[in-house]
């Protein structure tokens, strides 16, 4: 009983703390407080606490309705929540309140993509892409690589993955990617060259299925047996179900 009392006492003492703070923030400096309110935020919803998320950005937008910031990670948290309504709303308000916002464009692609928004997707990636002082600028033209090869668009598809590589050495998708591409156009050393970009920067990451069916079609023609048999087994053992595990046992009943 008497844990739980203090429990309940210190819990007072920091909601108290956390509204002093709060109103002090209001009246020194309410953009510099909404800003450590939103980095508090974001820390939350990397640690899974989205209610405090939540709260945090509440606050940041009582004190600085007009903070991009705020607008794009309360973006990020409904998104996370499957609100997609909403989480558009916040990312157009973010991008309307700074235009030049590289990271939420980048979000607010996302999202459309995973609306299956492509074309609208494209543009904000692209613009993401564009912007040079983008920390993350290969994140953006990788998307746009998947978005150019999903609309038929190959070429645009192939140069826009070797940029993400030049920009990170150690993207996997974008080196599987041009790995495929190598090996339809049966330039087998590229293909293998790419393909063993694409498993070392797995690290410890389990293949794709696509990635595994290409490794077996690669072992088939390198006639590299010990290769052959662990990608055999693994689309075996992790994608039983894929369409890439039933390409693999046709090419066995074709012989190819």
């Amino acid at each position: 009983m008497k844990k739980l009392w203090l429990m309940m006492v210190s819990m007072c003492c920091l909601q108290a703390c956390a509204v002093k703070e709060f109103a002090n923030d209001r009246k020194v400096d309410p953009v510099a407080g909404a800003r450590t309110r939103v980095a508090m935020a974001a820390e939350y919803i990397q640690t899974n606490r989205p209610e405090l998320a939540l709260q945090r950005l509440q606050q940041a937008l009582e004190l600085d309705p007009k903070s991009p910031e705020a607008h794009n990670v309360m973006g990020v948290l409904l998104e996370k929540d499957d609100d997609f309504i909403k989480a558009e709303q916040n990312y157009r308000k973010a991008l309307s309140l700074k235009s030049e916002y590289p990271q939420a464009r980048n979000n607010y692609g996302v999202l459309l993509y995973r609306l299956k928004r492509y074309k609208e997707a494209m543009e904000q990636f692209s613009i993401a892409a564009a912007d040079l002082s983008y920390k993350r600028r290969e994140t953006a033209l990788e998307y746009v690589g998947k978005i150019a090869l999903m609309l038929g668009d190959k070429e645009k598809a192939k140069t826009t993955f070797e940029r993400a590589l030049k920009l990170n050495p150690l993207l996997p998708n974008p080196a599987l990617e041009l790995a495929l591409f190598a090996f339809e156009e049966q330039k087998l050393p590229e293909a293998n060259r790419y393909y063993q970009r694409y498993i070392r920067a797995l690290e410890t990451e389990p293949q794709s299925a696509r990635g595994l069916w290409l490794g077996i079609r690669l072992a088939r023609v390198n006639h590299d047996n010990n290769a052959l048999a662990i990608y055999e087994f693994t689309l075996k053992r992790l994608y039983a179900n894929s369409d890439e595990y039933q390409a693999y046992l046709s090419s066995l009943n074709s012989g190819s």
